[in-house]
């Protein structure tokens, strides 16, 4: 009876799911074709490119549709089942509501799996892939724009950080030089640099150079300074990375690298979103399995405004917590895992009013009198 009834309610709540997954899809792939619908009728991007780039894109959007997603198909699908008193009927069989609600969880989990393992093996390379489109775009003036927090290797195992970079100024800002090939290992920060051809000069930096410890062992500022690249103007971003397209590994590599300082916490925060991000569609199925046998009475539409209002609260603690890790306001893994633990007390505090209201609501009065 359990196995059948999990299939029936996983069914139940795959239906919504994939109704979200198409309108999110949609939704996002329309913004990116909004953004780029200028260059596309001028014809400086090709249809080609543009499906390409579409296409690249597609893992990243699906990262952040499965987990807004299983929120919206636990709260329709099981608001059906409630409304419609299969619930109460389980009930009747004998499936407590922890047993019931097993199914969902179990969802929410499969459904943390698979956007993990997307954010961890897929997306990464196919963001690479179409970030080189629109790089390749920039350095031919069709897409002039301001990039932020790139990592690449350098000639003379040389490894740099770029807060952003102004391609239509040719100005870095947030530089860091890491060069582990000298006697002892140098790190060269800068707030400012300008590049043209072959070198870099920057502006208002420190050189430091580490002994076997790790420890500062000279220290020395400077107002400006010219070093060689070795890589031409258009072509020493091709290797660069951003964030979103490292994977975990590749984040903790460069957050040993740096160690400490500015650029190292913002490492440090983009390392763990890549954990907390796809944790959150467990965390929405624990809270969305409770809320809605709350909802059920009001049907689909109650279900979707709640979705809707959960949603925006949560992407706007994720955008705070971002903001604050960033800065070193809170630590990173925190910033980092804010939004999950708010949205997890609040499924905790839930579940804790199973012996309350929960009970009652899904109780069968109508069929056995005075059973709860």
């Amino acid at each position: 009876m359990s196995s059948l009834a999990d299939r029936y309610i996983v069914k139940e709540v795959f239906a919504p799911f994939l109704l979200g997954v198409g309108a999110f899809v949609v939704i996002l792939i329309g913004d990116i074709l909004y953004t780029l619908a200028e260059f596309l009728a001028t014809r400086r991007v090709t249809l080609e490119v543009l499906l390409r780039l579409l296409f690249y894109k597609l893992p990243a959007i699906l990262v952040i549709t499965l987990p807004v997603s299983t929120l919206i198909g636990v709260l329709l699908g099981l608001g059906r089942l409630v409304k419609d008193n299969e619930i109460q009927a389980m009930r009747l069989a004998g499936m407590s509501l922890a047993r019931i609600f097993l199914a969902v969880v179990m969802f929410g989990a499969a459904m943390t799996a698979a956007t993990f393992l997307t954010n961890e093996f897929i997306s990464p390379w196919a963001n690479h892939r179409a970030n080189n489109l629109i790089r390749q775009a920039a350095f031919g003036a069709a897409f002039p724009q301001v990039r932020e927090q790139i990592f690449f290797r350098g000639p003379d195992d040389r490894v740099f950080y770029i807060g952003d970079a102004d391609d239509r100024r040719q100005v870095l800002r947030d530089v860091m030089v890491f060069e582990r090939s000298a006697p002892f290992p140098k790190i060269i920060t800068a707030r400012r640099a300008e590049w043209d051809e072959r070198r870099w000069l920057l502006h208002e930096g420190v050189v430091r150079e580490l002994d076997e410890q790790g420890f500062t062992r000279y220290e020395a500022a400077f107002a400006d300074l010219e070093i060689a690249v070795g890589l031409q103007a258009g072509t020493f971003f091709a290797g660069q990375k951003t964030p979103e397209e490292m994977t975990a590994r590749e984040l903790r590599q460069y957050l040993a690298l740096f160690g400490q300082g500015d650029a190292a916490i913002r490492f440090a925060v983009e390392y763990h979103r890549k954990f907390a991000i796809p944790f959150a569609s467990l965390i929405f199925a624990l809270l969305a399995a409770p809320l809605s046998v709350r909802t059920a009475q009001g049907g689909r539409f109650v279900g979707i405004g709640l979705s809707i209002g959960l949603l925006f609260v949560y992407y706007v603690v994720m955008s705070v917590g971002r903001a604050m890790g960033s800065v070193g306001t809170v630590a990173p893994l925190l910033s980092a895992w804010m939004p999950n633990l708010l949205f997890a007390a609040a499924a905790g505090l839930v579940w804790s009013l199973e012996e309350g209201w929960l009970k009652a609501a899904v109780a069968p009065l109508r069929i056995v009198r005075g059973r709860a």
